[in-house]
Parts: C-alpha cells; structure tokens; sequence
C-alpha cells in the first residue's frame, strides 16, 4: 500500500513539474513575441530570415547552449562557421533580459522539439 501512495506521490509531483514547465514556455512565447525575435528568426516558417529559424531547437541543443545564446551570444556566434546576418551578440545588446525571462525563453525553446 505505502508502494502505491509513494507512486501516487511521484505521478502527482511530475504532473505539477510538467505543469509548471507548460507555463514557463506558456510566458517564453510571449516573451519571443513581446521581444519580437521573430524579426530575425522563424519559427514554422513565420518571421525573419536574419538568423537560423528555430524548428525543433529544443531537439537540437542543450538546454545550457540555448541558455549561453541568451546571455553570451558573441561567444556562441565565435564559433558558427556561417555567421548570421544578424548577429544576436548586437540585438541582444539592447535587450535587458531578467534571470526569470531567460528561463521562460529556455523553456519555450526546450519546447520547440
């Protein structure tokens, strides 16, 4: 009985955790709206062509480089054999992201798979 009321538990507290991941993406994509990435990138064929598009990101990279690409984006551009024609390094310049709008943005690019 203790056996099942445990799994019970972990099935409950997984669900929450998917929950919360849902609205953490939930908020990234609005994020990558109010930030108008979509300038420079696509996502399903919508938005610019300044920069790689952004289907199944999530599927491509770690959830640390898609993390280094919002906060040291020069060094991730140093070593891309085609530079884009928009460098993230000079957009993001002017961005002034909080610790909390990077997760958001992780988790909706984990998201993208």
């Amino acid at each position: 009985m203790r056996q099942v009321v445990f799994t019970l538990m972990g099935i409950a507290a997984m669900g929450t955790l998917a929950s919360a991941q849902g609205a953490k993406a939930e908020a990234g994509k609005q994020l990558y709206a109010t930030q108008k990435c979509a300038t420079c990138h696509q996502i399903a064929g919508v938005g610019g062509k300044l920069a790689s598009a952004l289907d199944g990101v999530g599927a491509k990279l770690t959830e640390a480089d898609i993390r280094k690409w919002m906060t040291a984006p020069a060094q991730m551009e140093a070593a891309l054999k085609t530079k884009p024609k928009m460098p993230m390094s000079t957009y993001m310049k002017s961005k002034k992201l909080s610790d909390a709008d990077i997760d958001a943005l992780v988790a909706y690019m984990m998201s993208l798979k």
